[in-house]
């Protein structure tokens, strides 16, 4: 039952990785064009009105986010799944409506003592607000409903469609940081009609469904998690507007820029893997049980663990590259947040994991009060430290704010289902690791940087760590006759041969 679950999840996980794919490498085409064709300062425009909208995002939907995700189950087996999708939906365009007329009010009133070119920005970003998280709700309820291919279809296109539209109105009529939001808007209104297809195949979009009992029951388990996802914002997010006021918005871009691709990087894997764990942990416990759910928490902590610490291993030692091949020469000494903030959204991703106990027993005020603390620690922090020292200040606290968190869900789990970590298999893993990162930064990392060194560094960091866990024993013999099989598998698909 164990391995047909696990089998399930890394099923799921595959299809789910392009979806963090595809922003990651096309990061690394907007990158450079955006760095070279935006000035800091109306970059860092862009990035303040994008954690702005965020913000907003947060006190939109994160309930209703949440609750999607986790009573899909629920009104399935109570064969309610028109309701549920009604309301979903309803639920979202009404909380985004709301929020968005109260954000263009307050910017109004207050519009004599923000920047003209902030000022400039606010509609767009309202409506990129507005389209691209009613759209994320709809991608909640096709992944709650295990439907990784459309999710992965619509996410991806999403992304490649505002993408090319960003490149395009950033690089032709040079619009600048308002370019780029306007291409985010063009993307997820193309892709909108395929979502809302896909969405009403597993239930009415008709608002005669709309069910008061559930909008109630999405409200007491979801709006705690409202302070919790203002929390997560202020952990992600809020150290932006702490730069502005204190340093200047040019370094606010400068920190941004590297901030986005170390936090790129990392969720290239992370994301998969808790996009998919989620509504597998929660069928087991609905239908296997508490006992088994605890088993496939601590197998996924093993396979998080061997993605994730070589990826943040190796982009401590290629940083320096990374950022001379793939930023403009304004924004290169920023290399050292890259592996800071991987680490972070590393930390993060554990604290997903750790936090299944709390979740599937439905304790959502425990992730509130957790993030909430994590939250403050790290605004007084960035207080205390970024006026004297900068953007690197940032990115510490960030980090140590993480970590904090991950410390408060691990402790506060444990009543409701204590995770198991598999201490030994995380040992093998990061001691494999730290060889790999000094066989790169004690050879290759010591000479100039270009494109082709930068390659050979990935090759031969992904040798001596693909080596070094086969040598260790940290991959078991059955995981390694189900990666092969998965890889032949993937090449009868590829060269169009079957059995």
């Amino acid at each position: 039952m164990l391995k047909d679950i696990l089998k399930g999840a890394g099923s799921d996980t595959l299809k789910y990785f392009p979806v963090r794919l595809v922003p990651a490498l096309t990061s690394l085409i907007t990158v450079p064009v955006f760095t070279r064709m935006v000035e800091r300062a109306d970059y860092g425009n862009f990035y303040l009105i994008s954690s702005a909208t965020s913000l907003a995002a947060a006190v939109a939907t994160a309930w209703i986010t949440n609750s999607v995700v986790r009573f899909y189950w629920t009104y399935r087996g109570e064969d309610r799944q028109d309701d549920y999708v009604s309301t979903s939906v309803w639920s979202t365009v009404m909380s985004v409506l709301v929020v968005a007329a109260v954000i263009l009010l307050a910017v109004w009133l207050a519009r004599d003592s923000l920047s003209p070119g902030l000022v400039g920005l606010v509609p767009i970003g309202v409506a990129s607000l507005c389209i691209t998280y009613f759209g994320t709700v709809l991608l909640q309820v096709l992944r709650a409903a295990n439907k990784a291919t459309p999710f992965a279809i619509i996410s991806i296109g999403v992304t490649l469609l505002g993408t090319a539209a960003s490149v395009y109105l950033v690089a032709v009529p040079r619009l600048g940081s308002y370019g780029i939001l306007l291409g985010m808007v063009i993307g997820n209104v193309l892709m909108l009609p395929f979502s809302l297809r896909m969405v009403a195949r597993e239930g009415s979009l008709s608002p005669r469904r709309f069910s008061p009992d559930i909008l109630r029951q999405y409200l007491s388990f979801g709006m705690p998690l409202v302070p919790a996802a203002i929390s997560s914002w202020l952990l992600v997010l809020a150290d932006r507007y702490i730069i502005e006021f204190t340093r200047t918005t040019a370094e606010v871009g400068l920190y941004s820029v590297a901030y986005g691709l170390g936090e790129k990087i990392m969720q290239l894997i992370t994301l998969p893997l808790i996009i998919a764990m989620g509504p597998v942990m929660i069928q087991t416990f609905e239908r296997q049980g508490q006992a088994l759910a605890q088993r496939v928490q601590t197998q996924m902590t093993r396979y998080f663990a061997l993605l994730t610490f070589p990826l943040l291993f190796g982009l401590a030692a290629t940083s320096r590259h990374f950022m001379q091949v793939f930023t403009g020469p304004d924004y290169r000494a920023a290399f050292p947040i890259l592996a800071i903030v991987a680490a972070g959204s590393l930390s993060y991703g554990l604290v997903q994991i750790a936090g299944n106990g709390i979740a599937l027993h439905k304790k959502s005020t425990i992730t509130m009060t957790n993030t909430m603390t994590a939250g403050v620690f790290n605004i007084v922090t960035n207080i205390v430290f970024v006026p004297r020292f900068g953007y690197m200040a940032a990115a510490y606290t960030t980090l140590a704010s993480y970590a904090l968190l991950l410390a408060l869900t691990w402790y506060r789990s444990r009543p409701y289902m204590e995770w198991v970590i598999p201490w030994a298999d995380l040992a093998r893993i990061a001691a494999v690791c730290g060889a790999m990162w000094a066989a790169i930064a004690l050879t290759l990392g010591r000479v100039p940087g270009n494109i082709g060194v930068l390659l050979a560094e990935v090759a031969l960091g992904a040798a001596v760590y693909i080596a070094g866990i086969f040598i260790t024993g940290a991959v078991r013999a059955d995981e390694r006759a189900y990666v092969r099989d998965l890889a032949a598998r993937v090449w009868r698909r590829l060269t169009g041969r079957t059995r």
